[in-house]
């Protein structure tokens, strides 16, 4: 636990971390209950709802969705750079938003099961502090003062703007009363919970959890784990804030991690190793410290 301790004292910026080992029930807790910006990460409390929804019959993951350029938004993606026309399965986007984590993929999603259904479920299942009033487009319009309902403003500007550190620092987006947050214990508990199979049928637990262990972006809580460790989680980033949450699978059972991270000196569109290194040696250090 001392070396989790000194490990976040040396790194700049607010750090938030709640891990809990699954089987022998040790926690490791640091500013574990402080809201912090979920960035990306909000994706996880959204791929619940939209699987809880499943098992209602009101979404069929094998629907096909005709992408048009209304539904694009900004930052990271990979459907962005596709020509109109294509249909993916529900499915399929839910994969993207998690595994490459494409915003236009998550912002389909997030109109199909309703923010607002999320926010209920979320405090329902007792997870209070998790509140998601953005999604992608609307968050990082904001981050850069520009509005998404106003025709003259474009995802291409916002992708400018972004990449420029063009950052409005009073907007909405920065504030934990108006923007996407939790709290490290919520996610960490979203995540028991889900691993548990608490939270929707034996099925769609097995769907949801399988899509988490596909994750693409390995730069935080995986990177310097031993070779061969399973992890299942989601990454978030936008300028100062750093996140990832999941569960590890370890030898002989598996714990949560959610590490948050705010108030960082750095910017969306930056390569930032030395952060993500620092991020990543927190994860080992937790890992190290659940296998004694």
């Amino acid at each position: 636990m001392n070396s989790v301790k000194s490990l976040i004292a040396e790194t700049p910026g607010m750090i938030g971390v709640s891990a809990k080992h699954l089987e022998s029930g040790k926690t490791i807790q640091h500013n574990a209950d402080t809201l912090f910006f979920t960035a990306s990460t909000f994706k996880v409390p959204l791929l619940v709802e939209l699987y809880r929804q499943v098992d209602e019959a009101r979404i069929d993951l094998q629907q096909r969705v005709e992408m048009t350029g209304a539904h694009l938004a900004p930052g990271g993606g990979l459907l962005k750079t596709l020509a109109p026309g294509l249909r993916p399965t529900i499915h399929d986007l839910a994969t993207m938003m998690i595994i490459i984590s494409d915003n236009t993929a998550t912002d389909i999603i997030c109109a199909m099961v309703g923010k607002e259904n999320v926010n209920r479920t979320m405090h329902a299942i007792g997870l209070s502090s998790i509140k998601i009033p953005m999604d992608c487009k609307e968050l990082l319009f904001d981050v850069v003062g520009l509005d998404p309902k106003n025709p003259l403003h474009t995802n291409k500007m916002v992708n400018e703007r972004l990449s420029t550190d063009q950052i409005e620092r009073n907007a909405a987006s920065f504030s934990e009363e108006s923007s996407d947050v939790s709290s490290p214990n919520d996610m960490s508990t979203l995540l028991e919970m889900l691993n548990r199979g608490d939270l929707m049928s034996e099925t769609s637990t097995k769907g949801a959890l399988s899509i988490l262990k596909k994750q693409q972006l390995n730069n935080i809580i995986p990177l310097l784990l031993p070779p061969g460790t399973l992890s299942g989680h989601k990454t978030g980033t936008y300028h100062g804030v750093r996140c990832d949450v999941g569960l590890v699978l370890t030898p002989n059972s598996a714990y949560t991690v959610s590490i948050m991270a705010k108030q960082l000196p750095l910017g969306p569109e930056r390569t930032c190793l030395s952060i993500d290194l620092k991020l990543a040696a927190i994860s080992k250090a937790i890992y190290d410290t659940m296998l004694e």
